[in-house]
């Protein structure tokens, strides 16, 4: 977020309080770090945490421009901000940009001018992660270390800053707040859509809670997105990463900031519901794979751990979506391969789930893709409209004996969003009944054939046949 040295962003409508983490913040070391993935709500946090807290004329903001390199013009910004806060006023000199201005001339000033503060200033650095310059981080090191305990910082980042904060931490000095801590619980997310004028049934609240995994900033575009939408249920049902605000947000601050190699890996990969580097590797012919992955977990980029050694990893769910879409676009003719290079490393390390899994995704895809072309004989040779996501995870459903109650508890939906679902899949499909929706899914191959109805015989009416 972009604001002026000193310049607090003012707190807007449809803001939550976040007691716990404010209390946190109030009781925190000499240096806090708050570092998480880009739209985890850092900077919203402390902003509503200085409002809260009557810190306003306490506080120097200061908000790093991105890639920032020069040392001086960074220096000017933290000296402009300690200047804008009540006890900073009297004790920081004023200070004029001039060629030959030296960084470290500017933090050994800084340190004397400060020696006599007796009254807590807190300086915040705003996106700290965009400080490039490796002279400037060395000069605010030595700057943190020297200050007096009455200066307090907060680093708000994307990823840890080589600043030696392990120094810190040993000495309890350190208060640390990651992704886990900044993650929207069901109530905080309750209370965002109730600030922002929204209401929610509580089924479509907690699949948006589930699908966004408390992503803050995913929960404010649905909240955004839902100010218009008629039929909130089937929104939060049908939400990801693909909806074209969290699209946009997404590509401008994590995709478009990834080089080729990495970007390559990213989305030839999101096919998978987990990967490791070897499997990385194999899906894009790299052999960086395992790396890559570690320093994009390290750099907040949406990318998890799911072990100690950090060999395996996900993406977050609506990250993996925007991936999937892009993916469609870029390559689509890569899917079924992908499907079929993943079944077989799956089944060869003993896998056998994960192998079935992608070998019937690539069944369906290559069936899908054959009927795509123009085809003899009937109306129905291709999809009316393509199915949403949410359609198609209920369509796996149909050729099984499953009632709409039952479809809708094994998917974490409400009954009416299932039957929504259902409603539209026969419209796509020009169906007038189950039977006939799931022999129509097959002919296109987006169901195996292999997958038969169980009860022979019986053709399944209920609500969304009617």
């Amino acid at each position: 977020m972009t604001s002026h040295a000193g310049t607090i962003p003012a707190a807007r409508g449809g803001i939550v309080s976040r007691g716990a983490l404010f209390g946190l913040l109030g009781r925190a070391g000499r240096v806090t770090q708050v570092s998480a993935p880009a739209g985890s709500g850092k900077t919203v946090l402390l902003r509503a945490w200085i409002a809260a807290a009557g810190l306003t004329d306490s506080a120097a903001w200061v908000p790093v421009q991105r890639e920032e390199r020069d040392p001086r013009r960074f220096w000017i910004s933290v000296l402009d901000a300690l200047q804008r806060t009540v006890a900073g006023s009297t004790l920081v000199r004023p200070l004029t940009a001039v060629p030959d201005l030296d960084g470290w001339a500017v933090v050994e000033g800084l340190l004397t001018d400060l020696e006599p503060l007796r009254e807590r200033v807190w300086l915040v650095i705003d996106d700290a992660h965009e400080l490039s310059s490796a002279e400037a981080l060395r000069q605010l090191e030595v700057l943190l270390m020297r200050a007096p305990p009455e200066l307090r910082f907060v680093l708000a980042t994307r990823h840890d800053i080589r600043l030696g904060l392990h120094r810190l931490r040993l000495e309890g000095e350190l208060t640390e707040i990651r992704a886990a801590g900044l993650r929207f619980t069901l109530d905080e997310a309750r209370a965002l859509f109730a600030a922002s004028g929204v209401e929610l049934p509580e089924s479509a609240l907690t699949s948006l809670h589930a699908r966004t995994e408390g992503w803050a900033a995913g929960l404010r575009l649905a909240a955004l997105s839902l100010a218009w939408h008629p039929d909130p249920e089937r929104f939060a049902a049908e939400f990801s990463g693909s909806e074209r605000t969290v699209a946009e947000y997404l590509l401008a601050e994590v995709l478009e900031r990834q080089n080729e190699e990495v970007r390559r890996l990213l989305l030839r990969t999101s096919v998978l519901g987990r990967v490791s580097g070897e499997l990385a590797d194999l899906l894009t012919g790299g052999s960086n794979g395992e790396l890559i992955l570690q320093d994009l977990e390290d750099a907040g980029a949406f990318v998890v751990s799911l072990d100690g050694r950090r060999s395996w990893f996900r993406y977050h769910r609506l990250f993996a979506d925007l991936l999937q879409l892009e993916l469609r676009r870029s390559e689509p003719g890569q899917l079924p391969a992908l499907h079929v290079a993943a079944a077989d490393w799956y089944a060869g390390h003993g896998y056998p789930a994960e192998a079935v899994r992608h070998a019937q995704t690539a069944h369906e895809l290559t069936a899908l893709m054959a009927a795509g072309e123009p085809a003899e004989g009937g109306s129905h040779s291709r999809l009316i409209e393509p199915l949403t996501q949410g359609e198609t995870r209920v369509l796996r459903y149909l050729p099984t004996h499953l009632s709409a109650p039952e479809i809708a508890r094994e998917l974490s939906l409400s009954v009416t969003t299932v039957r929504t679902h259902v409603r539209h899949i026969f419209a796509k499909l020009g169906a007038n009944h189950r039977t006939q929706a799931v022999e129509r899914a097959r002919a296109l191959g987006l169901l195996a054939p292999s997958l038969a109805l169980p009860r022979a015989g019986r053709t399944h009416r209920f609500a969304w046949d009617s």
